[in-house]
């Protein structure tokens, strides 16, 4: 057993005192699964009211005591459950850095990430009772994320407001204005994808909510100028919005609204994605699988392209891997990102582009490209040509069947009135081809199916 000053510790205990330091706070089931996240199931309030304790939460919720009776660890108790929570004293944060090596001088260099931890005054790590409910789903999820990876085999870091909120200063009509750009964490899946993370109470709606897009946008516009948006390190791959509400189809709709009409060019750049308890583990695979999704709607385009002709596009006998047609990189670079597409042939001689982008869940990205792309394809060399005539959207999923009110309901809407009525949907899962206005099944060739 390791000791640290007159004390011995067991190394459960040195893990209880970590998990606090990195989580601000915990119950003593909570605790249970920052150390062995593999054990975590969904949490809910009510849960945590009627349920009873496990062998292995007693066995911490003991540890937590003894703890506490050495003035490392205090408790208290919250509104909304009865269970204790625990966290740190003065002297459990000292020993908590002295355990992990952190020097007093740290907290301004320290990135939060791979045990890189920082040095803060006690009121920046005590859990504040009045914003306690948001804490403590933010806690939730990211020992639901933890479950995940441990059960699909990836790896999650993730880092607290303290380390994401960032000062930076922003130039308008000549006059320099210091802002900042204070996410509620940030986290990492497989140390590639990189997200943004808010916790959303639904209290943020109409000004409060643009104005938290329009702060992303600036911080954006000034880490990103002079760069190219693919080389830059800090950008997301993803914002997630992490919701309290069990019921969050209207609040999809409010969010992704704000998002879309505030951000900018970077909604073709940057994912964003609404979920809550019940959504999550969906969004996990959604994520984990996209290049997946797309293998699978090339797999299913082949039959079609082989079986008919006037197409431009799969299969590409440059390589042996089918894939869409590829821009020129001019139009590429106008755009900002690579859009799938294929070209069909029509009877009049002219063309159709079929523009295919993902919509799994509640995402915003497949939409905000479909608007980018028509919006920029008249200043394209592909647009430039007479021949085309149109383009159809194509709206791809796996698992969840798009609902119309998701994407007919946004501002999104307005942009492709024009084009809507065109939509196709593709079940890629199950091979089926829907129209988009009805969800009737297709059962001609889904490519000529708007010619």
């Amino acid at each position: 057993m390791p000791n640290v000053g007159a004390y011995y510790f067991n190394n459960t205990e040195l893990s209880i005192i970590t998990s606090l330091f990195i989580y601000r706070s915990g119950t003593a089931e909570q605790i249970t699964y920052m150390i062995q996240p593999e054990l975590a199931k969904k949490i809910t309030n009510k849960k945590d009211e009627v349920a009873g304790y496990s062998g292995r939460t007693k066995y911490i919720a003991r540890l937590c005591n003894n703890l506490a009776k050495r003035n490392l660890v205090t408790t208290m108790k919250t509104p909304h459950s009865m269970r204790l929570v625990y966290f740190l004293t003065q002297e459990g944060l000292n020993f908590a850095y002295t355990v992990l090596g952190i020097e007093e001088h740290s907290s301004s260099l320290a990135s939060g990430w791979s045990g890189d931890y920082g040095y803060f005054d006690y009121h920046l790590y005590k859990p504040s009772i009045e914003r306690f409910m948001h804490h403590n789903l933010s806690v939730n999820f990211h020992i639901q994320m933890l479950h995940h990876a441990s059960l699909k085999q990836f790896n999650y870091e993730f880092i607290d407001n303290r380390y994401a909120s960032r000062e930076f200063t922003l130039v308008k009509e000549g006059r320099k204005m210091k802002r900042f750009f204070r996410p509620d964490g940030e986290f990492k899946i497989n140390d590639i994808n990189h997200y943004w993370i808010e916790i959303d109470m639904s209290t943020e709606r109409g000004e409060k909510l643009a104005d938290k897009f329009e702060s992303y946008r600036d911080y954006l516009d000034v880490i990103s100028e002079g760069i190219p948006f693919s080389e830059m390190n800090e950008t997301p791959h993803t914002i997630v919005f992490h919701s309290s509400a069990i019921y969050i189809a209207t609040r999809w709709i409010s969010v992704l609204n704000a998002f879309l009409n505030k951000m900018n060019h970077y909604t073709g750049l940057i994912n964003f994605r609404l979920t809550n308890n019940s959504t999550l583990e969906h969004a996990v695979v959604a994520e984990l699988s996209r290049e997946e999704h797309q293998n699978k709607v090339l797999k299913n385009l082949q039959f079609y392209l082989m079986k008919e002709e006037g197409f431009l596009g799969l299969p590409d006998t440059r390589s042996q891997k089918p894939n869409f047609i590829k821009l020129l990189p001019s139009d590429e670079k106008i755009l900002g990102w690579s859009p799938n597409i294929i070209i069909v042939d029509k009877s009049d001689g002219t063309k159709q582009i079929l523009l295919f982008e993902r919509f799994e869940g509640m995402e915003s990205i497949g939409l905000a490209r479909i608007v980018d792309f028509n919006k920029k394809f008249k200043s394209l060399e592909i647009g430039k040509t007479e021949h085309i005539k149109e383009i159809i959207p194509v709206l791809y999923f796996f698992d969840v069947v798009p609902n119309a009110q998701s994407y007919t309901m946004t501002s999104a809407e307005n942009d492709l009135r024009g084009i809507f009525n065109k939509l196709i949907l593709h079940d890629a899962k199950n091979n089926l081809w829907l129209d988009g206005n009805d969800q009737s099944q297709i059962h001609t060739n889904p490519l000529m199916y708007r010619c």
